[in-house]
């Protein structure tokens, strides 16, 4: 899962069937031996952000960052490549009948990259860390329901989380991909901290590159390959030329109009997933042109979502209704669909009073589709009355200001639980439209009271409407994961959150 913040990080045609919010949690693969055949070595390439850090808690999210803490780090759980919930790092997490005492049980022997033992004290000070109001971590929203007060360390395999009230989702929540423990024991520090992942970090230049080795280890699944190097680079089209070139086996985030040809490149093979990670345009409810729900709704009805699937994602999508979905196994609320009607959008820009506004839509193009669908969105939009100039800017000057931008390309890429605290909810680390609707708010807190999958998809239908309704998000289209690789390389599969290119384990080269 990929998310992108500031103080920042992640559906496609014909979905799989997605996540469901009360899921039976199995456990990982245990372990077994890792051999190589062939090439021992991997190279994936993306674009990168020169704030990247080795600290999992750092304030930006990329998708480099991501990429790299893939390897490195785990979690209490996971998501696997069809949305279940997994656990990884614990064993169990059982609540009490009020659910608001949760006892979590970790996997005995895991060693860290510093030869200690992961142990409970390690989980309680990873997520206190998470959560210290200090540090303002942007993804401690997703954690707000744990008092730091609260974990208790039973003994070196038991950690015991005493809530602030009764929450149904805890398993669910400790799934999203930035919720990482770590431990800074054993000449580990904050700025150097050990991981549990199938991976460790030989080098790391930040925007350069990262190269790992092979974690022999390692408690799970061991990779493959003995080595690893992240490669990044300023753009997509780096990328593409980095992979048609050789210089790179994987390649993560093509530009959907180079796909063609790539997919006829002898030398190339495509891994193409139906997922729920895909960009959207974020406008800003509390700003000006967009505190009007008229200029919003005259920006959702200029555009022509057709074109977009066509010309921005060359076909790789089908059209969205303005509202975060695939990613869940609720069906959709039916709601109609929003096509192109520039009659109404001029009449809603002439009412508001906004004709001739100008404003910049602003994006690093870190994502297949983002610069093309911002230039079809900013010419649909000024044939409404609404001026949109496109501005394309570096990664890490681009977070930094991440949520403060008026209008600006977001990115989704979690299971809908997650994407209501970060994306809607008053504070969330993905609310980019700043949005704070009671009703939504409401109906959140019903969400993570309940464990019953029925009253889920309820609410889930409820609150997709709200968005739709009265939202601040442009949601044209869902579009496809497309991972380009040399026709070398095997292992690589499909996956519901974008990260065909992170998951190596059963990766081989030759």
């Amino acid at each position: 899962m990929t998310f992108r913040f500031r103080s920042r990080a992640g559906a496609r045609v014909a979905a799989v069937a997605a996540v469901a919010l009360s899921l039976s949690l199995v456990g990982c693969a245990p372990p077994s031996s890792g051999g190589a055949s062939g090439q021992t070595s991997i190279r994936v390439g993306m674009v990168g952000s020169t704030s990247d850090e080795v600290n999992p808690y750092q304030q930006q999210g990329s998708v480099s960052s991501d990429a790299l803490f893939k390897q490195v780090y785990e979690g209490l759980t996971a998501r696997d490549r069809t949305g279940k919930v997994v656990y990884v790092l614990a064993e169990s997490m059982e609540p009490n009948a009020a659910k608001d005492v949760w006892t979590i049980k970790l996997r005995k022997g895991v060693k860290l990259h510093n030869g200690e033992t992961f142990n409970a004290e390690d989980a309680a000070e990873s997520i206190k860390a998470m959560i210290d109001p200090k540090k303002a971590w942007a993804y401690a929203t997703n954690l707000d329901f744990v008092d730091a007060a609260g974990i208790e360390v039973v003994d070196g395999t038991t950690l015991k989380l005493n809530l602030k009230k009764p929450f149904g989702l805890v398993p669910e929540m400790f799934s999203m991909a930035r919720i990482n423990m770590r431990s800074i024991r054993g000449g580990a520090t904050v700025d150097k901290p050990a991981g549990t992942g199938p991976w460790t970090i030989d080098s790391f230049t930040p925007g350069q590159e990262a190269k790992l080795s092979k974690f022999k280890d390692y408690w799970g699944e061991k990779p493959k390959l003995d080595s690893l190097t992240l490669s990044f680079f300023t753009e997509q089209n780096a990328v593409t030329n980095a992979i048609r070139g050789g210089q790179i086996d994987v390649a993560q985030g093509i530009p959907f109009p180079e796909v063609p040809a790539l997919k006829g490149d002898p030398n190339l093979g495509l891994v193409v997933s139906d997922t729920a990670s895909y960009p959207l345009i974020a406008m800003n409810m509390q700003d000006k042109p967009f505190s009007d729900p008229k200029v919003r709704e005259a920006i959702r009805l200029s555009v022509d979502r057709e074109r977009i699937v066509k010309n921005a994602f060359g076909g790789y999508a089908t059209v969205a209704n303005d509202f975060i979905g695939k990613n869940s196994s609720c069906e959709p609320p039916k709601l109609p669909q929003r096509t192109q009607d520039l009659a109404k959008a001029k009449q809603l820009v002439s009412e508001a009073g906004a004709e001739g506004t100008q404003v910049e839509l602003v994006t690093d193009g870190a994502f297949p589709g983002m610069m093309e669908m911002a230039q079809l969105v900013a010419d649909d939009a000024g044939k409404a009355g609404i001026k949109i100039s496109v501005r394309k800017l570096d990664v890490a000057t681009f977070l930094d200001r991440w949520l403060d931008w008026p209008l600006f390309i977001s990115y989704t890429s979690s299971p809908y639980e997650i994407t209501a605290k970060g994306h809607f909810l008053p504070g969330g680390s993905e609310n980019g439209t700043h949005m704070n609707d009671p009703e939504y708010n409401s109906l959140a807190a019903e969400l993570y009271q309940t464990t019953d999958t029925s009253a889920q998809c309820k609410i889930i239908q409820q609150l997709q409407t709200i968005e739709y309704e009265r939202g601040g998000y442009l949601v044209p289209v869902y579009g496809q994961n497309i991972t380009v690789h040399r026709a070398n390389v095997k292992g690589l599969e499909k996956d519901l959150y974008g990260r065909t290119s992170f998951l190596l384990t059963n990766v081989t080269v030759g």
